[in-house]
């Protein structure tokens, strides 16, 4: 939905925003409003491995002032490796803020007693000091897998971001096979990546574990949110 009033502020990167249904882009995702707004300058390739933090940061954050301004009433993003502004956005704002499902990751660990499988975009820029500002201070009990090198991270690095279900769906379910031969305590995936959530339902039924993305990141934060105005900015 795109209407104003009570809604979700979601911040994309500039790469074509995924749409089908299940998404955070899909209207029918959500049992609320949304509004959607690409950051200027924020791309797969220097979102997810750095560069321009800085610079990204000051767009992030001027982009969540406008949808405030516009209705919002709490803000998230669709690339987890946003972690890294989340407490200067959250200073910055007069709105709840949660920019990455891996914010999920300390609750997961309090709640699950075996190991919780991240699978992510690309493992190697999700270091431990990354998952540190998640509130993660030992890696214990995570194991950290990427899809890097696959179709999938192929397209989805590219703008046109034009990549289908099946073919993710494959390529995931790869990943989690190959992080699950390492691990064998396993209880939860957590989803890192915000293109991965219209795949959680078939990697449910086919590993029979509780799958965590942006989607429920998304909906745990509007289920508290304060319907009164924000604050003027």
């Amino acid at each position: 939905m795109t209407q104003s009033g009570g809604a979700l502020g979601i911040l994309q990167l500039q790469n074509t925003a995924q749409t089908m249904y299940g998404s955070l882009g899909h209207p029918a995702t959500f049992p609320f409003p949304t509004i959607s707004r690409p950051v200027l300058g924020a791309w797969t390739k220097n979102v997810v491995f750095g560069g321009e933090d800085s610079k990204l940061e000051a767009a992030y954050i001027s982009t969540a002032k406008d949808l405030v301004r516009e209705g919002a009433v709490a803000i998230t993003s669709n690339c987890g490796f946003t972690l890294k502004f989340q407490r200067a956005m959250t200073a910055a704002l007069p709105v709840p803020v949660s920019m990455s499902s891996l914010l999920l990751l300390p609750y997961l660990i309090a709640t699950i007693k075996g190991r919780i499988g991240i699978l992510t975009f690309d493992s190697r820029p999700l270091t431990p000091d990354l998952l540190k500002l998640a509130g993660v201070r030992s890696n214990e009990r995570v194991a950290v897998t990427g899809i890097e090198n696959s179709e999938t991270w192929r397209v989805m690095s590219e703008p046109e971001n034009n990549y289908t279900i099946e073919q993710l769906t494959k390529d995931v379910l790869s990943a989690i096979a190959a992080m699950r031969k390492r691990y064998d305590d396993i209880e939860a995936i957590l989803f890192e990546c915000a293109g991965f959530p219209i795949a959680a339902q078939q990697v449910r039924e086919q590993t029979k574990l509780p799958v965590f993305d942006a989607v429920t990141n998304a909906r745990l934060l509007m289920s508290g949110r304060n319907m009164a105005a924000p604050k003027s900015i």
